[in-house]
């Protein structure tokens, strides 16, 4: 994506990319407060600052690391994109941590039964419904 490699560039001016680990992770702590602060007091324009804030402090993290954080949010959702779970209350729980009645009930929904992954060719016919 163009923008994080404009991210990128504008850490590297300003020598965040060569700064330790743990300074830029203390900025991406900061941002993620600054999220919370937001939905507490209902400021949807501090909330969306704050959301881009904290992709800019975990793109540059990454680059402390020598890593893109593009290359890490892929691998993350190659992981994830066929995890079977379902959504309790706003929050998706995976298959293995799910109770065992839960488990029948996922396995019923989405498939490929006792595995903690369901089919990619359901990835295109699953809808919300079948997480819940």
């Amino acid at each position: 994506m163009k923008e994080f490699e404009a991210v990128r560039n504008w850490g590297k001016i300003r020598g965040i990319e060569g700064a330790e680990p743990q300074v830029q992770m203390q900025r991406c702590f900061q941002e993620i407060v600054e999220i919370h602060d937001a939905l507490v007091n209902n400021d949807d324009d501090e909330f969306k600052d704050a959301i881009g804030d904290s992709i800019v402090t975990l793109i540059m993290l990454a680059k402390t690391k020598g890593y893109n954080a593009e290359d890490c949010l892929e691998g993350a959702f190659d992981v994830i994109k066929l995890r079977k779970g379902l959504n309790k209350n706003g929050s998706f729980v995976r298959y293995v941590k799910l109770s065992e009645n839960d488990k029948k009930i996922c396995d019923q929904k989405q498939g490929n039964p006792g595995s903690e992954y369901f089919k990619e060719e359901l990835l295109s016919e699953l809808t919300p419904k079948d997480f819940v």
